[in-house]
């Protein structure tokens, strides 16, 4: 039994030294000069895609009671909702607004994001992959 238990421990403490070294150890991409590698041509080529994509969900969001899946719809049903008396569906519309609360901020950092990766693409050579 107490060998049993020894054997546990070594292993136990091997998996956490493994994990530890793995945690500290530097990425593999850091020594790349200019980083990107062979991928960087197609994120460059999607960049009006996203953008787009991007676009759309927020003017979605940001749209009056008007337009499905904005924030004053889903607003304006859930007080439609509990004004019915269904305060289950209600509860249920007002956890889908917080979502698309937290939503909004999340694309806008995100179009930010994408603006320095466009940035980054047009400083780069036509076709080169470093």
């Amino acid at each position: 039994m107490m060998r049993a238990l020894t054997v546990r421990r070594g292993a136990v403490l091997a998996a956490f030294v493994t994990f530890g070294a793995l945690l500290s150890a530097p990425p593999a991409y850091a020594g790349t000069p200019g980083g990107g590698g062979h991928r960087a041509p197609a994120l460059c080529g999607r960049l009006p895609q996203l953008e787009a994509r991007i676009d759309r969900a927020l003017a979605r969001l940001d749209g009056d009671a008007s337009v499905k899946g904005s924030i004053a719809r889903i607003r304006e049903r859930a007080t439609v909702a509990e004004g019915n008396g269904h305060p289950q569906v209600a509860a249920y519309l007002e956890g889908v607004l917080a979502t698309r609360r937290h939503l909004a901020p999340e694309l806008r950092q995100r179009k930010a994001d994408l603006a320095l990766v466009k940035a980054w693409c047009a400083a780069r050579p036509v076709g080169t992959t470093t």
